[in-house]
């Protein structure tokens, strides 16, 4: 080595090599721990991008094919707690429309709940139904120990004067935690 050229000893192997020296030219022992381009921090680097997307694909993969809560479980938990029937006439049709409020008195989300209004007559007997998931207007979600509006509306299939009472009842929802069905 010259003798202007400034030197260091490497940490490893203890030979004299140049300060300027990225590699020991004797034991190849990286002389900067933090450098890029360091063979040990890149594969650091990798391990904890390779960690946190398995962490991250794990996550997803239980979001999305986990257990879900099922609704039949929780069916008497989920309600109408009012509602309002009307009637209409567009042009030469009769439209039924329900609004109301629906509770949820369970631990557990829901989305996109069906909502269906049983019609009847004087006579208490069936005369119409309207069944719709209640997120088609609203885009309807029932968060735990909550409250939420909705409402169904339909062509009317007999005479205004034919309906006379109705009844409600919430037929399915999915839980809110679900990602795919």
């Amino acid at each position: 080595m010259a003798e202007n050229e400034s030197t260091k000893v490497c940490p490893l192997c203890a030979e004299t090599i140049k300060a300027t020296a990225k590699v020991c030219p004797h034991c190849r022992h990286w002389q900067t721990k933090w450098s890029l381009q360091n063979p040990q921090i890149g594969l650091a680097l990798y391990s904890l991008v390779m960690f946190a997307f398995v962490i991250g694909a794990g996550t997803f993969y239980e979001k999305a094919f986990g257990p879900k809560e099922q609704f039949a479980t929780y069916r008497s938990e989920i309600g109408v707690v009012n509602s309002q029937f009307s009637q209409r006439t567009s042009g030469s049709n009769l439209w039924i429309t329900v609004v109301g409020t629906l509770t949820n008195l369970s631990n557990v989300g829901w989305k996109d709940v069906g909502v269906e209004a049983q019609f009847f007559d004087k006579s208490g007997k069936l005369i119409d139904a309207i069944t719709v998931n209640a997120s088609d207007y609203h885009g309807v979600t029932i968060l735990p120990h909550g409250e939420t509006a909705f409402k169904i509306e339909g062509r009317a299939s007999h005479p205004a004067i034919d309906y006379e009472t109705n009844k409600l009842n919430v037929r399915w929802a999915k839980d809110l935690d679900a990602w795919l069905p």
